[in-house]
This record gives C-alpha cells, structure tokens and sequence, in this order.
C-alpha cells in the first residue's frame, strides 16, 4: 500500500508513505526513501507531492548531479564526437566557467527560475562592460543554459525548465535594457564617394596596400559578411548571364585562424551566388590580380589557397596563407568615411555597414524578388524581411513629395476663404 498506518514503534499511529515507480528503460521498481506524515490526510498529501517531485526529476541519478560538473560533462561530450566545432566550443566553455562560478555544487534538480534569474543579474553587476540586449554574451550563455536544461527535461531528469523563453524580458526592466545602436546605411551619393576615393586612391599605391581597398569595393557592390568576402578566391569569381558573381562556399575564422569549412548556417560543400559586382569594381579587380601574382612570383610566394585578400604586407603571413584582418577593413573604412564627409553622427560605420546597405537597397527597390534577394545575402526570407526591408532614407523626399502633391492646391484654397 502507499499509505500505511505504523502499529509498533516509536512512530505508531503515524502513517507511512511509500510510492514505487517502474523505471521504462530497466522495467525495475526505482527505490524511493519513505517518509512519515502524521494523519491519513497529510499523508495523502505528501503522497502527490513525491509523484509530483518523482515526475519533476527529483529521484533521477542525473539530477543529483551538480549543475557545473554536468553541463561541462556534456560540452566536453559534443566536443570529443564531433558535433561542435571549436568556435562552438569555446563559447560554450565560457558559459561552464560562469556557471561553476555562481552555482558552485548545487545540484541540477534545486536550480529554479529564480536562482537563473540571480544568476543572469549578478552576471550585469559583475561585469561593468556588459549589457542587457538581444545578441549580447549573457544573451548567448542564456540560449545555452535553456537549450541544455530542455535537454534535460527532454529526458525526464527535471520537469520545469528553469531558463524561461525570452529570459532576458522576464530577469530584467525594460528600463534596464542596453539601447542597442542603430544600424547605419550608406546612401548612395555617400557609397559612390567612397568608392571615387578608394579607386582614385590606388594609382599612388603599392599593390601590397591594396588589399583592404578591394574589399571594401566588393562589400559595397555584393554585401557579402567580412569573413565571406575573408574567404573569396579567384576561381569564384563566374559569369551569370553577362554579369561576373562570386560563387561562394566557405567563410574565415579569425578565432581559428582558418576556414569555417562552410558558410554561415549551411552544411559543408554548400554554395550560394553573390549580387554582381559593378563594371568599375570589375575592372579593378583584374588590374589586382596581375598585381598580385607578379608581386608573389617576385617574392617566390605561391597562393595556394588563390585568396583574393591574401595578406600581401607580412611576408610570414602570405607564406602562411593567411587574408587580410577585419580590423584593417573596419579602419580604413572609417577613415574613409570620415574624408568623403559620411554623415553617420554617431553611429558606428563598418564592413558591415556595406553589407547592411546593400541589402537595405534590395529590401526597398520596387519590383525586387525578396526570396532571390534573401538568397543571394545568405539570408533567410524571414530574416531578410524583418531586418532588412524598412524604410530607406534616400526616398523621404520621394515620398514626402507624393504625399503632400495636392499641397499647393489646398494652400490656394486656404488663402481664397
């Protein structure tokens, strides 16, 4: 029986309460300690509750586990079969190291929403630098934890998932939210300006500086990510109808020092089309790559990887096969943007801000396939139209002038009353 009166003893007339589940892996009764209630009533009580806690995890092996030990046990185990790489890995490990710093040796079944909730706060109070907001660090580690702990419940170790959805509106204020800075878009008269200054620029330079110049050009003209535009090589550059595209399929890694393998979010070996690159970009590209293998054959350097940013300015590097670095991008960039007179205030400009300007042109030219464009981006539809596809500065005036058409007609009627 569950619920059982004691006879003899210290504890007669109290009740026994006893349950025994079957385990549905090994088909045996799964041993649970008793315990003591004082009348039938709370001992039907207590009864629910140690289902209740049975269902919740409590008297799984796994869960007496402690969280820190247990969630490294299981990143070390994705790393070793292969399933993550090492950028993965490494993100994940510093999500171990917070986790054994707050949570020390408390146990997978007593971590609930509150103490996550602790968690993530102390985190914001500790580290002066971070903020509140979608995308940030704590943002990720969170994304790890929920996706860790629905592992877990997936398993029947706990019941409730203690990182909610959306966690960082349930931990924090919306007064404590970090503002997240507004994206930059480039209009046109500012992109052909920096690109008037790049091209005129390169006649006074050595072909070695040109590298960082090229890929502005191309992040301009295809909107490719930085590490994508990393990653092109000569031989990916092919006709599409009587336009020249990139045909890409992989990305560089600054945290490996190497290529990805692949591109973002898509499985190894698959490729996508770029946007075409404009006649003018065109024509200074081929100019580089006979700058380019007659500056390595002088130095007795084979491209072996046939990177179109091989880094061309230290000698160890180019030997190496390593490309140019974002940093130096982003630099010049800036520099450039300040020397044609970019009107960005203070939003921040960088090689990202040509791949947001490019695909903010698509979102907005009428008549324009979005799935193509998303396509081409690297993006998904849904992100495309939600990222991407909002009003475009350089049609204010258009569209003011459409709306307000009729204006000097009801302002002749104004001044006739």
């Amino acid at each position: 029986m569950a619920v059982s009166r004691i006879r003899t003893g210290r504890k007669e007339g109290k009740y026994r309460v006893r349950i025994q589940p079957i385990n549905e892996d090994t088909g045996k009764v799964v041993s649970i300690p008793s315990q003591i209630a004082n009348t039938r009533q709370d001992a039907k009580k207590l009864e629910r509750e140690m289902w209740n806690e049975y269902y919740s995890g409590k008297y799984s092996a796994k869960s007496a586990n402690e969280l820190a030990q247990a969630i490294n046990s299981y990143c070390e185990g994705e790393h070793d079969e292969g399933r993550w790489n090492n950028v993965t890995y490494r993100d994940w490990n510093y999500t171990c190291r917070l986790v054994a710093d707050y949570f020390g040796n408390i146990k997978v079944r007593d971590v609930k929403e509150n103490q996550m909730r602790a968690f993530a706060r102390n985190y914001i109070d500790s580290h002066k630098n971070a903020g509140v907001s979608r995308h940030s660090t704590l943002d990720k580690v969170l994304q790890h934890l929920r996706a860790y702990c629905e592992m877990l419940r997936g398993q029947g170790v706990i019941n409730v998932n203690p990182v909610p959805k959306n966690a960082l509106k349930k931990f924090f204020r919306l007064d404590e939210f970090s503002v997240t800075p507004e994206k930059y878009v480039f209009t046109q008269n500012e992109v052909e300006a920096i690109k008037e200054k790049i091209i005129s620029d390169l006649y006074d330079l050595q072909p070695s500086f040109w590298g960082s110049r090229i890929a502005i050009l191309i992040a301009l003209d295809v909107g490719m990510r930085p590490q994508e535009i990393q990653a092109v090589k000569w031989n990916q550059l092919v006709d599409e109808g009587s336009y020249k595209v990139f045909q890409i399929n992989d990305a560089w890694s600054e945290k490996l020092n190497n290529l990805n393998g692949h591109l973002k979010g898509r499985p190894r070996g698959v490729s996508r089309k770029t946007l075409n690159l404009t006649p003018e970009v065109l024509g200074v590209l081929k100019i580089y790559h006979v700058k380019q293998r007659k500056m390595l054959q002088q130095k007795g350097i084979i491209n072996k990887k046939n990177f179109i940013l091989l880094n061309c300015r230290d000698t160890r590097l180019t030997k190496a096969g390593i490309p140019l670095g974002q940093k130096s991008m982003n630099d010049l960039l800036k520099r450039v943007a300040k020397e044609v007179g970019v009107a960005n205030g203070d939003k921040p400009v960088s090689m990202y801000t040509c791949r947001h300007t490019v695909a903010t042109r698509l979102g907005n030219t009428a008549g324009m396939s979005y799935p193509w464009a998303s396509a081409r981006m690297g993006h998904s539809l849904e992100m495309f139209m939600k990222t991407y596809v909002h009003p475009d500065k350089d049609k204010s005036q258009s569209m003011m002038d459409l709306m307000n058409r009729d204006a000097s007609l009801r302002e002749t009627k104004l001044r006739s009353i």
